[in-house]
C-alpha cells in the first residue's frame, strides 16, 4: 500500500513539474522594429540589441543593425517582457519596450507564443540638431528661508533674490506655507504657490520622452500660451494622502521669462528654460532648471537630465 502511495506522489510530481506556463517557461516573441528619426525619415546602419528575458535572472539577446527601410527583426522566447536598445552616430541613444504581446493570456499559454505573426513597432531615434550649453543648476530639498512671504528667486542662477541670496533677476515669485501637526508625525499639509511677476512671462506643459536619451522638446514653442501662475499642494494623515496637486513624474514646465513687447503686444526680447521634470515643495524646494542665456534664442537642446 505504501508501495501504492509513493506511486502516485511521484507521478504527480512528474505531471506538476511537466505544467507550462507562459509566463514561467516563456512563450515565442516575434517583433520587427522600424527605426525613424524624429521628423519620420528612417534610420539605416543603426545599431540595435533586443532583450528577451527568459527568467527573471536570464534574457536571450538578438543583435545587428538596421536595414536600408530601417528595420531589423528579432525571434526568442520569453516570459512577457523585452528591451530594446538603439543607438548611432549623431543620434540621442534610445531604450524602449517592443510591442509583441498581441494573444490574450490564455491564448498566449495555449499557442506558446504571443502573437500570430510578426509584430511590427515603430521606434524613434532622435537626431542631435544643435546642442546648447544652458545654464544647468539644480536644487534638491532647499529650505524655504521664510513662509508666507514672496520670495523672489533668479532661474538663470537659481538662487533667491535679496536678502535670501543673490539672485539679479526677479524671475519668479514663490509662496510656501505648511503646518504640520506636533503630537503626529504624518499630518501635516504644504501649499507652494508659484507666479511671474511679469505678466507676459510663463509656462506651459510638456511629457518627457521617457525612452530617449533627450527626453525634452528641441525648442520652446513661440505660439503656445504661456501660463503665469501654478500651485502645488500636498496633505496627510496617519491613514494617507488626502490631497496632491504637483506635476506628474514626467512631466515639465517649459518657461519664457524677462519678456519684452511692443505697442502690437510682440514679444521683442525674452530668455526661454525649462524646469523639470518634476518640482516639489516636500521637506524642501527640490527643482532643476536650464536657462537659455542668449537673447530671444528658444533652442533648448541640452540633454543633461540628472
Amino acid at each position: 500500500m505504501k508501495t501504492l502511495a509513493c506511486l502516485f506522489a511521484v507521478i504527480g510530481i512528474v505531471h506538476f513539474a511537466a505544467a507550462y506556463s507562459h509566463i514561467i517557461d516563456g512563450a515565442m516573441a516575434d517583433v520587427r522594429i522600424k527605426v525613424v528619426d524624429d521628423l519620420g525619415e528612417v534610420v539605416p546602419d543603426a545599431t540595435i540589441s533586443v532583450t528577451f528575458y527568459t527568467a527573471p535572472e536570464k534574457v536571450d539577446v538578438k543583435r545587428g543593425v538596421t536595414d536600408a527601410q530601417g528595420c531589423f527583426s528579432a525571434q526568442g522566447r520569453c516570459i512577457g517582457e523585452a528591451h530594446t536598445w538603439i543607438r548611432k552616430d549623431g543620434y540621442y541613444e534610445t531604450k524602449a519596450d517592443p510591442k509583441f504581446r498581441i494573444l490574450s493570456d490564455k491564448e498566449a499559454e495555449q499557442r506558446r507564443k504571443w502573437s500570430n505573426g510578426t509584430v511590427d513597432t515603430v521606434v524613434v531615434l532622435k537626431k542631435k540638431r544643435n546642442p546648447v550649453g544652458l545654464a544647468f543648476k539644480f536644487w534638491e530639498y532647499r529650505k524655504f528661508p521664510a513662509t508666507n512671504e514672496v520670495l523672489k528667486l533668479d532661474l538663470e542662477m537659481l538662487d533667491w533674490c535679496p536678502p535670501y541670496g543673490k539672485g539679479r533677476h526677479d524671475d519668479l515669485h514663490m509662496v510656501f506655507d505648511g503646518w504640520r501637526n506636533p503630537k503626529d508625525w504624518y499630518d501635516f499639509h504644504e501649499h507652494l504657490s508659484i507666479c511671474f511677476p511679469n505678466c507676459v512671462d510663463g509656462f506651459y506643459r510638456r511629457t518627457a520622452d521617457t525612452t530617449s536619451g533627450f527626453r525634452y522638446d528641441y525648442a520652446a514653442s513661440t505660439n503656445e500660451v504661456y501660463k503665469n501662475e501654478l500651485d502645488f499642494r500636498f496633505a496627510r494623515v496617519m491613514n494617507g494622502v488626502t490631497n496632491r496637486v504637483c506635476l506628474a513624474k514626467d512631466e515639465y514646465l517649459v518657461y519664457r521669462v524677462r519678456t519684452q513687447t511692443n505697442e502690437l503686444g510682440q514679444v521683442t526680447h525674452a530668455h526661454y528654460g525649462r524646469i523639470g521634470e518634476g518640482i516639489s515643495q516636500q521637506i524642501g524646494l527640490s527643482m532643476r532648471s536650464w536657462f537659455n542665456k542668449k537673447d530671444n534664442d528658444t533652442n533648448l537642446e541640452d540633454a543633461r537630465a540628472w
